[in-house]
């Protein structure tokens, strides 16, 4: 700090003790500051342009360009707001097309399927009491809908064979009304039938086929071809071995028909089967012999189809209990 006469090595003054020469002055309680914080009094009083002592009002300028800029700001805002807004008007009005007012020819002033609707008189009718009104309201019942029809299931057609005895004597052109045959009169593979009739028919042969004379019945028919009559024949045809038969067919319908068939085994069991050709059930039959001699039996086979078709009988060896050509044998058919 530099020396002044406040500090040390200032030269006591008058009346002024040497040991208080060296102390520091304190400094005066407060001197007078000027209006920008300078001194103006003092010893060590700066110089201050008189021009910054004065206090002086500020100008209007001072105040008037910032509110300018402010007021220009909010200006910008505000412009830039109402673009955008119009903006989006304008794209929500193109969105929604604009409600066309309808033709005046196209709605009818009064379109065929309304009728004018009757208003009530001006001169109301007296109502009638309470007690009169929920007289006459029917009260409400809850009724049950009426019980929902089901459709039967659909006829698939019905197949039975029963099996019967043989009389001695068989007329053929008296029972098979619709149509009759019989195989082996004059060989193995003759077939004699009601004449101009086809109804029954046999399959292709597929097995060893043989003509036998041993029937115990004699087949009788009139009205045959290729041979006219016959008072009585024991013939007939056989095969042999497990799995060897014959197959026939006859027209089904929707009515029921029966057919008749004369069949035989020699030391074997046949087992015959039936089926339409519209399909449905199929009924079987079974025939058993182990002697050595020819036995015989006939099957009544019922049938109606759902449709127009046939009926398919095959009659074959199930086992044939014989070396010596076990197996079962045919003799004739009628359809009635």
């Amino acid at each position: 700090m530099p020396d002044d006469d406040r500090t040390t090595g200032r030269q006591p003054q008058p009346g002024e003790h040497a040991s208080d020469a060296g102390r520091r002055r304190p400094y005066p309680a407060a001197y007078p500051r000027g209006g920008y914080g300078y001194r103006t009094t003092g010893r060590r009083g700066a110089a201050v342009p008189p021009e910054l002592l004065e206090a002086r009002p500020r100008q209007f300028n001072e105040f008037l360009l910032p509110a300018a800029v402010i007021l220009a700001g909010v200006l910008i805002v505000v412009a830039f707001g109402l673009v955008i807004s119009r903006a989006v008007r304008d794209d929500d009005t193109s969105a929604i097309p604009p409600v066309q007012p309808p033709a005046l020819g196209d709605v009818p002033l009064n379109p065929p399927d309304q009728f004018p609707i009757p208003l009530p008189s001006a001169s109301g009718s007296p109502s009638a009491p309470p007690s009169a009104t929920a007289s006459a309201t029917p009260s409400r019942t809850t009724s049950k809908p009426p019980p929902r029809r089901t459709q039967p299931p659909q006829f698939a057609g019905s197949v039975t064979v029963a099996r019967t005895g043989i009389p001695g004597q068989v007329d053929l052109s008296g029972e098979g009304s619709r149509d009759w045959v019989h195989w082996g009169q004059q060989s193995t593979f003759s077939l004699e039938r009601k004449d101009g009739v086809f109804a029954i028919l046999e399959g292709a042969p597929t097995a060893p086929r043989f003509r036998h004379g041993f029937s115990p019945q004699r087949f009788a028919w009139r009205g045959g071809s290729p041979v006219a009559s016959s008072d009585g024949t024991p013939t007939g045809i056989r095969t042999c071995g497990d799995g060897n038969g014959f197959t026939l067919s006859a027209p089904a319908s929707t009515s029921a028909r029966t057919l008749k068939l004369y069949v035989g085994a020699l030391g074997g069991r046949g087992k015959l089967t039936a089926k339409l050709s519209t399909g449905g059930p199929t009924a079987t039959g079974s025939f058993e012999n182990r002697g050595n001699n020819l036995a015989t039996v006939a099957f009544v086979v019922t049938y109606r189809a759902p449709r127009n078709g046939k009926i398919n009988l095959s009659w074959v060896t199930d086992d044939s209990f014989s070396s010596d050509c076990g197996g079962v044998a045919l003799e004739a058919a009628t359809l009635r």
